[in-house]
C-alpha cells in the first residue's frame, strides 16, 4: 500500500467510528432512559462526532489533491458524511437553543439514524461489489466494535447512569471483535507462506491488528472483570488501539 492509501483508509475508519458511535448514542437518546441532566451532557459530546467526520473529509480531500493518480473511491460516502454533519449541526443548534418542539428534535435524531444505516449499507455494498474483503472487514470492525467503543467512551465522559449499557456495549463489541478475529485467522497459513517468499508486510500487519484488537478488548472488559466503573482513560486508550487495528486489518488482506 502507498502512503496515500493509508490516509484514505484513515479517513474512512474515522467516519465509520463516528457513524457507528452515533447509532448507539442516538438509540440511547431515543430510549428515554436518560434524565434531563444526562441528556444534556450527552448532547455536549456530539461535537466529537462532527469533528471526527470533518477530519475524515479533510484528510480524504487533502490526499486526493496531492496524489497524481485517482484510485477508485466511493464518492457517495462523501455525500452521506456531508449531509450527516449538517444534520448534526442542525440538531445541536436546536437542542442548545431549544428550537422547535421536543417531538421535532427527536424526529431529527430518527432521520440521522436512518441516514447512518443508509450510509453503512452503501459502503458495504460498494466494498462487496469491488471484491475488497479487507474493506468489508474494516467496516464491520470499525462500525460495530469501534463505534460501540467510542459511544461507550462518550457516555462515560457524559457520566451516564444507564448501568446496563456498561455491560451490553462491551459484550457487543467483544462479540464483533471475536467474529473479526476468526475471519482474520482463516488465511494466516497463507500469510506465513508469503513470508517464505520475502513478502512480510501482510503478516506483520495482521499480527499488529490482532494484537491491538486483543489489547483494546481487554481494556474495554477490564471494568467487567474487576467489577468497577469504566475508566475514561482506559476507554480512550482502547479507542486508539481500535483505530490502529482497523487500519492494519485492512492492509493485511
Amino acid at each position: 500500500m502507498q502512503w496515500n492509501d493509508w490516509s484514505i483508509l484513515l479517513s474512512e475508519v474515522l467516519e465509520q467510528f463516528a457513524i457507528g458511535a452515533f447509532i448507539i448514542i442516538g438509540g440511547v437518546m431515543l430510549s428515554g432512559k436518560l434524565c434531563f441532566g444526562q441528556h444534556d451532557r450527552v448532547i455536549k459530546q456530539l461535537p466529537l462526532i462532527s469533528w471526527l467526520l470533518i477530519a475524515s473529509l479533510l484528510i480524504r480531500e487533502a490526499t486526493l489533491m496531492m496524489q497524481s493518480s485517482i484510485n477508485v473511491t466511493n464518492s457517495s460516502a462523501v455525500v452521506f458524511v456531508l449531509v450527516f454533519v449538517a444534520l448534526t449541526l442542525i440538531y445541536s443548534l436546536c437542542e442548545n437553543r431549544l428550537l422547535g418542539k421536543e417531538r421535532a428534535r427527536k424526529a431529527i435524531v430518527v432521520v440521522m439514524l436512518l441516514w447512518s444505516i443508509a450510509y453503512i449499507i452503501d459502503i458495504l455494498s460498494f466494498s462487496a461489489n469491488s471484491g475488497n474483503i479487507g474493506a468489508v472487514m474494516t467496516i464491520i470492525f470499525s462500525v460495530g466494535f469501534g463505534g460501540s467503543l467510542l459511544a461507550h467512551t462518550m457516555l462515560v465522559k457524559a457520566q451516564h447512569k444507564v448501568e446496563p449499557l456498561n455491560l451490553a456495549l462491551p459484550v457487543l463489541g467483544t462479540f464483533i471483535g471475536l467474529i473479526v478475529l476468526i475471519v482474520a485467522s482463516l488465511d494466516v497459513a497463507m500469510l506465513i507462506e508469503q513470508t517464505h517468499h520475502g513478502i512480510l508486510l501482510p503478516f506483520i500487519l495482521r499480527v499488529v491488528s490482532v494484537g491491538c484488537l486483543l489489547v483494546a478488548t481487554g481494556l474495554w472488559l477490564m471494568s467487567l472483570l474487576t467489577k468497577t466503573k469504566p475508566v475514561l482513560a482506559m476507554l480512550a486508550c482502547a479507542c486508539t488501539l481500535a483505530i490502529i487495528a482497523s487500519l492494519t486489518v485492512n492492509g493485511s488482506f
